[in-house]
């Protein structure tokens, strides 16, 4: 079966896009409207300008944190094969790992910030010792496509 989340790393780069736009269009908007120029609830225009950065700097940052990758998923041929790449625009570093049917273990999913972050851990059988692949980021699947995942890679798990 072959599986990737194209649609949703599309999605979260719109998502981005629209928030700068937003936030972009909000601070212009209170540095040029005359409404502003008095005091807004006791603030004045500048600061808040800083309110609006600051809360759409920890949105971007608590996107960043949840490691969301763009993920390719194969298992039709002999090994189990995983693409990803973090769906960012700093450190876009390419990864891939191929473990053949045989000598995949186990995987497990960990979870952390309340849930949101999802990380997959692989596991594969060398040399009579069992390796553990680095975490991939699954934050950025849709719970049926996690499941997908998690029902396949079942199928291949060694005793």
């Amino acid at each position: 079966m072959q599986f990737d989340n194209q649609k949703t790393t599309i999605r979260s780069f719109l998502r981005k896009m629209v928030i700068t736009i937003l936030f972009g269009a909000a601070i212009i908007a209170v540095l040029m409207v005359k409404y502003f120029n008095k005091p807004f609830y006791g603030l004045n225009r500048y600061t808040i300008v800083l309110i609006l950065l600051g809360l759409y700097i920890a949105i971007m940052l608590f996107t960043y944190s949840l490691n969301r990758n763009y993920i390719y998923f194969n298992d039709d041929g002999e090994s189990i094969i995983m693409r990803y790449y973090p769906i960012r625009p700093v450190a876009r570093k390419k990864r891939a790992i191929q473990i053949p049917k045989e000598r995949f273990v186990k995987y497990e999913i960990r979870k952390s910030i309340f849930g949101l972050r999802k990380t997959l851990f692989l596991y594969q059988r060398v040399k009579n010792k069992i390796a553990r692949y680095p975490g991939i980021g699954v934050s950025a699947l849709s719970r049926n496509e996690l499941e997908t995942i998690k029902n396949q890679l079942s199928q291949y798990i060694t005793r």
